[in-house]
């Protein structure tokens, strides 16, 4: 027998139960249910659900087979009718003969996240994280023996070393920050004292949700934009931030900015991929909409991708930003 199997999702339990029964023929109900954690009768439940459920086509043949039948009263299964002695024989798994493995896909996504939580500030334990990516290279090493050479640049590459060090120190001994802050959207300086709650990684770029005592509410303030950072004294009590989702956190800030974009009728669409904060309608069909925007590079590209269907209003320089790039484009095939 193999450790027990806490599985609470029926379907995630289903998977491990058909090639677990495969491996162990004969098992009675009662282990299976020690093995897994539930009781006798949520056994037969997933039984009897796995007996119809198979390969594509619905016939016969198609279907998992598992003979698990009762010959008594004194057996595990008591609502049964068709003796089979009492043990649980898996006769056709339907290719659930063996527990799934990672796809060369699912490894690489879990060691780009552990990799990109290991170089967040005030990430948790990067020993036990360490742990965690050698285990699960450990066990696909197969899988990812096969995978392209894997390198996880979090950031924009703009973050100042010093500065997530004192965020870091921040975070894990619960001590005010201050910090100069850039604002791209008056080109000004801040300074602001500032108590971390979390730091989150969106789109590739770091972001601090803190309680800015200078603002006294929560702000985000993006990591490469903070130009300069000191380890205060000042110990401060944790508070739980808001339990709005981050996108809502960034869609109520006030330090994020806002691009106003005329939309042709043809690219409403876009409105749908944007943090959108106000729309109108406009008489031709089209769209006025205002987004967030923490990086103009990403709505440069959006733009650029919608092809004519939409154009800056303000401010000017990502328009100014966006033609140059089309020209340079263009410029490539002349």
């Amino acid at each position: 027998m193999t450790t027990r199997k806490p599985t609470n999702s029926q379907l995630s339990r289903l998977l491990l139960l058909v090639p677990w029964l495969a491996q162990n023929p004969g098992v009675t109900a009662k282990q299976a249910a020690v093995e897994f954690d539930v009781t006798i009768q949520q056994i037969e439940r997933d039984l009897n659900t796995l007996i119809v459920c198979g390969l594509p086509g619905g016939y016969p043949s198609d279907l998992i087979d598992i003979q698990f039948w009762a010959t008594n009263e004194d057996d595990d299964f008591s609502s049964s009718l068709v003796p089979a002695d009492g043990h649980i024989h898996v006769l056709e798994p339907q290719s659930l003969n063996r527990p799934m493995a990672f796809t060369q896909d699912e490894v690489i996504t879990l060691l780009v996240g552990l990799n990109a939580l290991k170089d967040l500030p005030g990430a948790a334990d990067s020993d036990l994280i360490d742990g965690v990516i050698a285990k699960l290279q450990d066990c696909a090493g197969s899988v990812l023996a096969q995978a392209p050479a894997l390198t996880v640049n979090a950031g924009d590459g703009q973050e100042d070393p010093a500065v997530k060090v004192a965020i870091d120190q921040a975070v894990n001994q619960r001590k005010q920050l201050k910090i100069s802050y850039l604002v791209p959207a008056r080109d000004e300086v801040t300074t602001r004292v500032i108590e971390p709650l979390r730091v989150v990684l969106v789109d590739g770029l770091t972001y601090i949700h803190a309680w800015c005592l200078s603002s006294e509410g929560e702000r985000t303030f993006r990591l490469s934009r903070i130009l300069d950072a000191e380890l205060l004294d000042t110990p401060f009590t944790s508070r739980e931030p808001s339990t709005d989702s981050f996108d809502e956190v960034l869609l109520n800030d006030p330090t994020i900015p806002e691009v106003v974009l005329d939309v042709t009728a043809a690219g409403r669409w876009l409105s749908e991929y944007a943090t959108v904060t106000d729309a109108m309608d406009l008489p031709d069909g089209g769209l006025r909409i205002t987004i967030k925007v923490a990086d103009p590079r990403w709505v440069e590209r959006m733009l650029l991708q919608a092809g004519g269907q939409a154009k800056v209003v303000e401010p000017s320089f990502i328009g100014a930003s966006v033609l140059t790039q089309a020209q340079q484009a263009l410029a490539l095939y002349a």
